[in-house]
């Protein structure tokens, strides 16, 4: 409650109060008359000087000092402030319904979600509007959506759209909701119910540039709020995957939004189906950080973490990316160690597939001597580099069932290369006929012949569609092995080539495998590929192209929201992939082909979703995941204030005093006119 002054500046006036204030100190006549001798001068007039001094008749003084403050009141226009209520719903014949039906509005209270106390009060209200009263109805859960089209006068509609209503998994997104309100509205005057819990740190402020629009419009916007008595939440609020102890760890946060600490049994399972648990506590309104050390071995794919909560169940898990974690084997045949490390022919092969000096990425490169291939093991290796290796027909017949069994096979050039001793033992595997080393330039001259960019339509570039193709353009060869002349078809194609023609890297399908021939080194010697920014992505995309594991376990990575749309970028792709739930049942999505394939689709539960094709490993694999926002169910902001301090006119209920102290000052002045009377009588 609050006053208000119409007119304030008529405030001064009451200076006039000073009037009836002289006029009582003024000259005041004695009744009595008395004489007095000469001696008595000096003590009478102090005595007279002091009655002048003192204020006569003090009561009718208050009196005429109240008239004239009432009367500069009346002239200020005074007003009584009261909070009160909006204009009836529904007065303007047009209405706008907005339900949260948002993930938080699944706390539980009284037994029952939010979102049926609140779709009960909303269906109350629907039944009670006169009849031709247009409705409408707008749902904020995930992402704000206009169930109606348009206003309609047949209440039924609603109605049962109402008591369709279930709670999602989606954020409140209340700033889109307005949005459409104001649409349904088309800039006209009407009224606009909210009925949501208002939690979350942003719901609120987030939504006030829409709600100025509407303020602006005249539009108001009613809020029904329907909160928990004392909300309680405890969520899974990140999850990820980081180098540790055996195959590395999983570090785990866990928030409590309730205002009791709790002790909860955290749960991490792996894309083997096998998991890891552990209790974890968590103080009142705060978070706690568990870590999980995974296994040496597990593939890679969409793991997740749940707790056990029973205020809201669906934030209860978070799915995250775990690249896959060793078991994929790729064999280095080492024809060149050299004296030290550096000098070993694959001291740069090492680390491309390996940067991180671990097993961590998916690669667990396996270096051997040539002695060592018999090892080959193809239900444990993907991949086997021959890298410079002198006389390779001793393992010619077990390199030959190996890649036809489904293998992939690398075999790059250098001094220990003669053609007499491969294109005999390995002719079923080479691409090309080897001829003879030649030198593009002089071997100690600082550059080479510059390679050719690879063809963007080619699947084994299709990463480097987007960034990192024009690194290409620095790698030169100053020594190459010459091939004879071959003809291009499906089962033989050059992938890569340098200036003039020669080629770099060329391909040959054999059985249900593969074999690349580079024909520079693998090192140093020959050029500077290894030096070459390009050169990691390079092996490691080779590696996935031959049959390995990717670094993140299979295809693509990425994350996203549950009723936002995700899109993943392919590249370059001809076949157009099947997007799969987690249930395993197809998913609705849209394909778009602009700079290479885009998958766009809206997932409606959290979970792994992954991109395939018929009879191939996953091209992607999205993790998805609710809003965290959305798990903190405790109120931040009231609508009803925001919009108050908009538009304090739409909130509060005026009383005009002007009559009331009007009366009052009538009442004063008939007062004094009697006490006035009085005193002249006496």
């Amino acid at each position: 409650m609050s006053l208000a002054l119409l007119a304030p500046f008529a405030l001064a006036l009451a200076a006039l109060v000073a009037g009836p204030l002289i006029a009582h100190l003024s000259r005041q006549k004695p009744n009595t008359r008395m004489a007095y001798g000469a001696m008595m001068l000096l003590e009478r007039l102090v005595k007279r000087l002091r009655r002048r001094r003192r204020l006569r008749e003090p009561l009718l003084f208050l009196l005429r000092a109240l008239l004239v403050l009432v009367l500069v009141l009346v002239a200020a226009g005074p007003q009584l402030l009261l909070p009160g209520e909006p204009p009836p719903v529904g007065g303007s014949g047009r209405l706008v319904l907005i339900v949260d039906d948002s993930m938080s509005m699944g706390l539980s209270e009284d037994g029952s979600p939010l979102l049926f106390h609140a779709r009960d009060k909303a269906l109350s209200l629907v039944r009670s509007m006169s009849p031709g009263v247009r409705i409408g109805l707008v749902t904020i859960g995930g992402e704000a959506e206009a169930v109606t089209q348009s206003l309609t006068d047949q209440p039924g509609r609603v109605i049962a759209a109402l008591e369709a209503l279930e709670p999602g998994y989606g954020a409140t997104d209340l700033a889109g909701g307005l949005k459409a309100a104001r649409q349904l509205l088309a800039g006209e005057p009407g009224e606009i119910v909210v009925f949501s819990d208002e939690a979350g740190p942003r719901t609120i402020s987030d939504a006030i540039p829409e709600l100025e629009l509407l303020v602006e419009k005249g539009v108001s916007v009613i809020p029904r709020t329907t909160r928990a008595d004392e909300p309680a939440n405890v969520a899974v609020a990140a999850a990820e995957y980081g180098d540790g102890l055996e195959g590395g760890t999983i570090t785990v946060r866990v928030v409590n939004y309730g205002p009791a600490a709790v002790e909860v049994l955290a749960t991490v399972g792996l894309p083997d189906d096998s998991e890891i648990t552990a209790f974890v506590e968590v103080p009142a309104k705060g978070d706690a950080t568990e870590r999980f050390t995974v296994p040496p071995e597990v593939p890679g794919g969409v793991a997740w973490v749940k707790v056990e909560d029973p205020d809201l169940p669906w934030d209860d898990a978070r799915y995250f990316h775990l690249p896959r974690v060793g078991a994929d084997r790729v064999m280095v045949v080492d024809g060149d160690p050299g004296p030290t490390p550096v000098r070993s022919e694959v001291y740069f092969l090492e680390r491309a597939l390996a940067p991180w000096g671990g097993t961590r990425q998916g690669l667990l490169p396996e270096v051997t001597a040539p002695g060592g291939v018999t090892a080959l093991d193809p239900e444990v290796h993907k991949v086997l580099f021959l890298a410079n290796v002198s006389d390779p027909g001793p393992m010619a017949g077990l390199l030959t069932e190996f890649v036809r069994a489904g293998g992939g096979l690398v075999i790059s050039m250098g001094s220990n290369v003669t053609p007499e001793r491969y294109n005999g033992p390995l002719r079923d595997l080479l691409p090309a006929t080897l001829r003879k080393a030649r030198n593009l330039v002089a071997l100690d001259a600082d550059s080479g012949v510059p390679l050719k960019l690879p063809a963007v339509d080619e699947p084994l570039f299709s990463t480097f569609s987007r960034s990192g193709r024009s690194a290409f353009s620095r790698i030169r060869a100053r020594r190459v092995m010459t091939l004879d002349p071959y003809e291009e078809s499906d089962e033989v194609r050059t992938l890569l080539e340098y200036e003039g023609g020669v080629p770099a890297l060329v391909e040959r399908r054999v059985g249900r495998g593969r074999v690349l021939l580079l024909t520079n080194t693998i090192d140093a010697d020959w050029g500077n590929l290894p030096l070459q920014a390009a050169f990691m992505p390079l092996i490691q995309r080779v590696v996935t192209w031959l049959g390995g594991a990717a670094p993140g376990g299979g295809g693509d990575r990425a994350e996203g929201f549950v009723g936002e749309m995700i899109t993943v970028e392919l590249g370059e792709q001809d076949e157009e992939p099947v997007v799969l739930g987690p249930d395993g049942q197809e998913v609705v999505a849209e394909m778009e082909r602009a700079e290479g394939l885009r998958v766009k689709f809206r997932p409606l539960v959290p979970g792994g979703y992954t991109l395939t094709l018929e009879g191939a490993p996953p091209v992607a694999r999205v993790a998805v995941n609710v809003d965290p926002n959305e798990s903190d169910v405790r109120p931040y902001d009231d609508l009803r204030r925001v919009e108050a301090e908009l538009d304090p006119e739409t909130w509060l209920q005026k009383i005009d005093l002007g009559r009331q102290l009007l009366a009052a000052a009538v009442v004063l002045l008939l007062l004094q006119a009697l006490l006035s009377a009085r005193r002249r009588e006496e």
